[in-house]
């Protein structure tokens, strides 16, 4: 061995232990979001930062009066998009087909917001009707749409 082999080495140790401890910490707050009472995974249609939306997939969590939603993968501890009840104005659904045989049915969920924003959800069935039973406990008249 050289001298120069050992600082390589000793960088290659480093690394790795970065990319584990990155690994261990992506993990373990992915365990705790979905750990959490009323967590269900959710795909929510995102704006991006160059234009456009896409679709990301996260876990989204019932709260008491709002829905917190968190991407899938990262390392951010806060939800990255919260819903209030308050703030949805109306709540549109439409059933989505299988995408393949045997497969199991979704549900697109369209909120508007009061500002006028859209948010556009997919979840399961199961999830689905637990969203509505969420949003039909609002006191009456918060939410204006199929779930009033």
């Amino acid at each position: 061995m050289n001298d120069l082999s050992i600082p390589i080495l000793l960088l290659g140790i480093g690394m790795l232990v970065v990319v584990l401890a990155a690994v261990l910490l992506l993990g373990l707050r992915q365990l705790l979001v979905s750990r959490s009472r009323g967590a269900f995974e959710c795909t929510v249609r995102r704006r991006g930062l160059v234009g456009g939306s896409s679709w990301q997939h996260g876990l989204m969590r019932f709260g008491t009066d709002r829905l917190r939603w968190f991407r899938a993968f990262s390392v951010r501890l806060r939800p990255e998009l919260v819903l209030r009840r308050s703030e949805i104005g109306d709540v549109s659904r439409q059933r989505l087909p299988a995408q393949i045989e045997g497969g199991e049915e979704q549900y697109l969920i369209e909120f508007t917001l009061r500002d006028g924003r859209e948010v556009s959800a997919i979840v399961d069935l199961a999830s689905g009707a637990a969203l509505n039973s969420w949003l039909e406990a609002a006191p009456t008249g918060s939410v204006v749409g199929d779930a009033d």
